[in-house]
């Protein structure tokens, strides 16, 4: 989930992405550094399938290939780091389901020897860019690279790109991979905020990354997510024992996660900070959730969350990244003072719906792991006060539970502001120091 400012718009998209036909992912990907065919530039390792040049390494073989979650389908490799080698990865996963499907992301990893124990695993974990394929982060021409901030006079780009402190956690000797989530990049409606297929998508990046031997990655991992993947990284922290139960993860650290859907949608959160655009935003968000879960869950109905103006926003969802789409619903219909044509009030909506948001709210089953989460008070686009809620559930159960509340922090300087502590928390996981809590 992201904060926007209408007077921004997303003109640099083309810079990341193009349409293709159809919609799908389109040539961003053709600038990969890499010699447009299989040659020795555009090997991500040793033993690994190479990929498909361009937009087409996004689309899966049909039927997929038989294999385990987490194995990869191909790679292809990247401009990287100094000092690091990365690569765009298409591998194996699962819906929340069960059922198969290819899934997008990148990883990178010292281009320097090993140690003896192998190197850790850092999975990164992104927050929202939105419904269509297009938006998926790897798409980028130079994914694997720090966090570049969308709302920057530096960003060529339609929506966030590269993994926060990409840099500092290969110095410190980590590999680091990093998900695009189902639907993004690949084939498929985007299950945005569906708790199970998020983190399988991101359990199964770091088994992924252990397919790459030239890695060297070894069986402990952390993850950081941020807004959309700061849940998916606290669903993590509860499923990992039970879908990847060989991989020891060390703790999870959400960064303004998204983790109280059932209460909000409930109307039982008190409102937290506002300004003149979150509004729009808020509605975009919530037009997303809807799509996700119209794809994840086939007895939910659009019509019974959705009024007519909200069936056709539904629709532009599928076609705009989130910054672009924010930007189309404060122009026709928050301009207008009438986003109340969107949405039907919570009474309104049926229980079936309100099921499936309680499901995909984390907190209420302990997790696996420690759990750091940092928070803006100042946050237009996760309300401080839901992140509150949910340090309250967590705090009922044994695992140790920090946090961090930055004061004036907004959605988008978190992942900055927060950089220090995060980094020195996961530092201090790997290196099997306990964990404490301030519940």
């Amino acid at each position: 989930m992201r904060r926007r400012v209408s007077a921004i718009i997303a003109a640099g998209t083309a810079a990341v992405l193009a349409l293709g036909l159809g919609g799908s992912v389109a040539s961003a990907a053709d600038h990969d550094g890499s010699d447009g065919g299989t040659g020795q530039r555009a090997e991500c390792a040793p033993g690994v399938p190479v990929g498909p040049h361009g937009e087409r390494f996004y689309n899966p073989p049909s039927p997929l290939p038989d294999g385990e979650h987490g194995d990869l389908v191909w790679a292809r490799r990247v401009d990287a780091p100094d000092g690091a080698r990365a690569c765009r990865i298409l591998y194996l996963s699962t819906l929340g389901d069960g059922s198969p499907v290819a899934v997008s992301g990148i990883v990178a990893w010292p281009d320097r020897h090993a140690p003896r124990q192998g190197r850790n695993v850092v999975a990164w974990a992104h927050g929202t860019v939105g419904g269509p394929r297009m938006c998926a982060p790897s798409a980028a021409a130079k994914p694997a690279v720090d966090l570049v901030d969308y709302f920057t006079y530096d960003s060529p780009y339609g929506i966030d790109v590269g993994v926060p402190s990409l840099t500092d956690f290969l110095a410190a000797g980590d590999v680091v991979v990093a998900t695009d989530y189902q639907g993004l990049g690949t084939p498929g409606v985007h299950q945005y905020v569906v708790g199970a297929t998020e983190s399988n998508n991101v359990l199964d990046s770091v088994r992924a990354a252990r397919r790459i031997e030239a890695a060297r990655a070894n069986d402990k991992a952390a993850v950081l997510g941020w807004s959309q993947g700061g849940g998916a990284a606290l669903f993590v922290a509860q499923n990992a024992a039970a879908y990847t139960p060989e991989t020891h993860l060390v703790g999870v650290a959400g960064l303004a996660p998204a983790a109280d859907l059932g209460p909000q949608f409930e109307g039982l959160v008190r409102p937290g900070p506002t300004d003149a655009t979150s509004p729009a935003h808020q509605a975009a968000l919530r037009t997303n959730v809807y799509r996700g879960f119209l794809a994840a869950y086939p007895e939910l109905k659009a019509t019974d969350v959705l009024k007519p103006a909200g069936l056709d926003a539904l629709a532009g969802d599928g076609v705009a990244c989130i910054e672009h789409f924010s930007d189309v619903i404060q122009n026709n219909v928050a301009n207008n003072g009438q986003l109340d044509t969107l949405f039907k009030g919570p009474l309104e909506v049926p229980r079936a719906w309100h099921r499936r948001f309680h499901e995909n709210t984390p907190g209420y089953v302990t997790t696996v792991a420690p759990v750091l989460v940092m928070q803006g008070t100042a946050d237009t686009v996760i309300n401080p006060n839901s992140t509150a809620d949910y340090i309250r559930r967590a705090c009922q159960f044994d695992q140790p539970v920090r946090y961090t509340t930055y004061q004036g922090a907004t959605h988008q300087t978190i992942p900055f502001v927060a950089a220090k502590e995060y980094l020195a928390w996961i530092e201090a996981r790997f290196a099997g120091r306990p964990a404490t809590s301030n519940c």
